[in-house]
């Protein structure tokens, strides 16, 4: 048997995806030869039902002996080796108990390692109790476990390592290991479906393996244990998990220097009679894994590329060998300049040749040429898992959603710079909504049923780059549809190749959360950042939430990432080393403010030292030269991605605005009349739907009313100022707009609050102070006014194209307010 790797998401033997249909073995009490296992005769009895079961894999809890190796490997079976220790003792108030603990676990790995070939893994401990965690710290007992898969790393580097954790202990951090177990005892398929989802999720990169479940028959019965393990093996392999153990082969088993009778967890009895969960569990294993679907719904897998000729080959190449029976292929060539279109058509897949319009232009495209009931999307950078359409169909019609996404991870990197990128904040991602479902779609990874894509409209096209998957996602969630989170679906998604390029992609990203911001100008920052609510920031300090006392002694204790300290996301911002370089400069006036500027630059670089010596990177590269890179990459692509997205959310002179000359003065209220031609207008969603977006198409910020506003739209401005647009259909059939500009009183305390700050900490000469904040406030009330000073002929144009697209031709006259 080859020894098997951890790579992304799963276990290969080889190229071959390895599924590990397991059962759990002993302990027993001793045999003649004072070990915890039957006498060789029985165990190789055991080994054949095992087979017979289907099962390729044995979880120990003590160590075996060299014969159970060899009986192992002559049965075809691979051994997933528990190292016992005090895991359920206060392991760390005792140096020498820990040193102990570290000197066994070499010494066991050293006996041992001689039967790599047949060794699954070493698991290097078994459910530490969450109080124990919680009394040493989550931090304390992780970087225990890392001490010790280090010294296994170090005896048995071609060996794999894991830890069975359990629900009630979720929070530690065990991203280090090859590959991560859980024990989950969950009887109701839903519950269970929607735990596992979540671990797959929360495990991030890491292969997911189910390494405990069961049933007690003897309070439950022979039929339902075999019922349910039926549905939680098929699950388990539906989901995309590398594995599945049952507790336990059979009902033999001693513990704690006494044999347990009053639990029957076993597939077989004590005397190896096969219960009912035997044939049930059999029928799953010795059959195709993943078990086929139920239904296998024609899908097409759409593939925008714009000028992708240096990866699309090879994204062709891994969706030509999907393990999925009915789908086909479609390249979306949007005006690319080079061989993007000859390469596609030479893979085979349906081409589309496009003038260059955008990202989101392309994938209506796509859309509209789709066959398929469904449409799946990966990008021209991306390779697919030969499973990935798999999971992605069995989510969104099990759970009958509108969509439905996966995650995507990097290649491995084969450089220190390589490494610094995919490490690097920023990257595109799903974002959770709760254990099974997503606020926000991915666009490298996704699938969409066509109908539900085609109800709302599409994509914006008015994302040409990026945005336009979270827009998508979020006038989805509007409509009350579901999103389904599909963590088993996988690419693995190419980083950008460079720093400059790695830049000028988050300068894209900032370009794209613009444009989200003008159709969304209510939202809170944290959920308008493309890719991820704090996919800058939040993520510098990203934790587990840990419940003590009552809540902590809960049976599941699930991870909620927190949102960030705002301490450490404002140093990261062009702002904020703007004003910590003026505060420099005016210290040549007044010296405590050099200070201040020096501080405020020593906090963006600690800032992104933070995050770099919190990135997790590859072993194999020096750590010497990744760091610094990024921490680099970090401080260039937050400033790129702030400045883009601020220079872009408030442009200097919005697109189809008119010449100087018709400008008005600047009035803080007004109204206009619609006098349709033709067709009747309505004060309607439609018409409310269509006049937004052309403003928005004009550069504004509009926000839809959700009925307990006194607005119908509302126009947002550079802080403080706001427009209230309200519609009234009049018994004429003519439709009445009143606009009126108010201030936010919020943004009014900030500003001043913050002068307020100046004028104390300064110790400027008061005169100057005022000059300075006079002067800034002046430059503001400028722009205010000239952009005032264009609302009502804005209105006005968007006004007539809003009647327009709905089919009438409308007579705009302005009336007094």
């Amino acid at each position: 048997m080859a020894r098997l790797t951890a790579r992304g998401k799963f276990l290969f033997e080889g190229d071959r995806k390895f599924r590990a249909c397991g059962v759990s073995y002993g302990p027993f009490q001793p045999n003649s030869r004072g070990e915890r296992y039957p006498e060789p005769a029985c165990a190789e009895q055991d080994f054949v039902l095992m087979r017979e079961l289907g099962a390729n894999v044995v979880r120990t809890y003590v160590p075996p002996p060299p014969w159970i190796f060899e009986l192992a490997g002559k049965h075809g079976l691979r051994l997933m080796v528990g190292m016992p220790w005090p895991f359920h003792m206060a392991f760390l108030d005792s140096r020498r108990m820990a040193a102990d603990i570290r000197d066994a676990i070499r010494r066991s790995i050293t006996e041992m390692r001689q039967f790599g070939d047949v060794i699954l893994a070493f698991s290097l401990g078994n459910e530490v109790r969450s109080d124990i965690v919680r009394w040493h710290g989550a931090r304390a007992v992780s970087r225990f476990l890392r001490e010790l898969y280090d010294i296994g790393k170090g005896v048995a580097p071609d060996s794999l390592f894991t830890y069975s954790n359990y629900p009630s202990a979720e929070y530690l951090d065990l991203s280090f290991l090859d590959f991560i177990s859980f024990n989950v005892y969950l009887h109701r398929e839903p519950d269970f479906r929607r735990y596992l989802t979540h671990l797959m999720a929360a495990t991030g990169d890491r292969p997911l393996m189910l390494s405990e479940t069961g049933m007690d028959t003897i309070r439950e019965g022979e039929a339902h244990q075999a019922e349910m393990l039926a549905w939680q093996a098929r699950a388990t392999f539906e989901l995309g998990l590398s594995g599945f153990i049952v507790f336990a082969f059979t009902d033999e088993w001693h513990t704690g220097g006494a044999e347990i009778t009053d639990w029957a967890f076993g597939l077989t009895t004590r005397e190896r009679a096969r219960k009912q969960g035997f044939g049930a569990l059999s029928r799953v294993f010795n059959g195709a894994l993943p078990p086929p679907l139920k239904e296998s719904p024609k899908v097409s897998v759409v593939v925008p590329a714009h000028n992708a000729g240096a990866t699309l080959g090879t994204c062709l190449e891994s969706l030509g060998h999907l393990d999925y029976p009915d789908y086909e292929i479609i390249a979306v060539d949007d005006g690319s300049t080079d061989a993007t279109a000859e390469i596609a058509t030479r893979a085979g897949a349906r081409t589309l040749r496009l003038s260059h319009r955008g990202l989101g232009a392309a994938r209506n495209a796509g859309i509209e040429a789709a066959a398929g009931r469904y449409v799946a999307f990966v990008d021209a950078d991306a390779r697919a898992d030969a499973n990935w359409l798999y999971h992605l169909v069995e989510t969104i019609t099990r759970r009958e959603a509108a969509a439905a996404g996966g995650p995507n991870f990097p290649p491995l990197p084969n450089s220190a710079i390589a490494a610094a990128i995919c490490a690097a904040p920023g990257q595109p991602r799903e974002v959770r909504a709760g254990d099974d479902t997503l606020e926000q779609l991915c666009g490298c990874n996704m699938i969409i049923d066509k109908a539900a894509a085609e109800s709302i409209g599409g994509f914006d096209p008015m994302f040409t780059a990026a945005g336009d998957d979270v827009d998508f996602s979020w006038r989805l969630r509007e409509r009350g549809l579901e999103i389904a989170s599909a963590a088993g679906a996988v690419v693995i998604h190419d980083r950008r190749p460079t720093l400059a390029a790695y830049v000028g992609q988050q300068r894209g990203y900032g370009i794209g959360e613009a444009l989200l911001f003008r159709k969304y100008p209510l939202r809170s920052s944290a959920s308008t950042l493309y890719g991820g609510g704090g996919s800058w920031r939040s993520s510098l300090l990203g934790s587990a939430r840990i419940y003590y006392g009552a809540f902590g002694r809960g049976l599941f204790q699930t991870v909620y990432p927190s949102a960030g300290s705002p301490l450490l996301q404002l140093p990261m911002t062009p702002v904020w080393l703007a004003v910590s370089i003026l505060l420099i400069v005016l210290g040549l006036v007044s010296t405590p403010l050099i200070w201040f500027g020096c501080a405020g630059v020593a906090a963006t670089l600690a800032s992104a030292g933070l995050f770099a010596a919190r990135a997790r990177i590859s072993r194999d590269l020096s750590v010497f030269a990744a760091r610094p890179m990024i921490a680099l990459a970090a401080l260039a692509g937050s400033c790129g991605r702030c400045w883009a997205r601020s220079t872009a959310k408030w442009p200097r002179e919005p697109t189809g605005m008119v010449d100087e000359r018709d400008r008005q003065w600047v009035r803080t209220s007004g109204r206009v009349v619609l006098r349709s031609e033709g067709a009747r207008l309505k004060a309607s969603d439609a018409f409310l739907d269509a006049l937004r977006s052309a403003l928005v198409r004009r550069g504004l910020a509009v926000a839809k009313s959700d009925g307990y506003e006194p607005w119908d739209l509302l126009i947002v401005l550079p802080p403080p100022v706001r427009l209230r647009l309200n519609l009234l259909a009049q018994e004429d059939g003519t439709i009445a707009l009143a606009w009126r500009v108010t201030l936010s009183p919020s943004t009014v305390i900030i500003w001043a609050g913050a002068s307020a700050m100046v004028l104390l900490a300064g110790g400027l000469d008061w005169a100057l102070v005022l000059a300075i904040l006079l002067a800034a406030a002046l430059g503001a009330v400028l722009v205010e006014i000239a952009r005032i000073r264009r609302l009502p002929v804005t209105l006005k144009a968007a006004a007539a194209e809003a009647a327009v697209s709905l089919g009438a031709r409308a007579e705009i006259q302005e009336e007094a307010a």
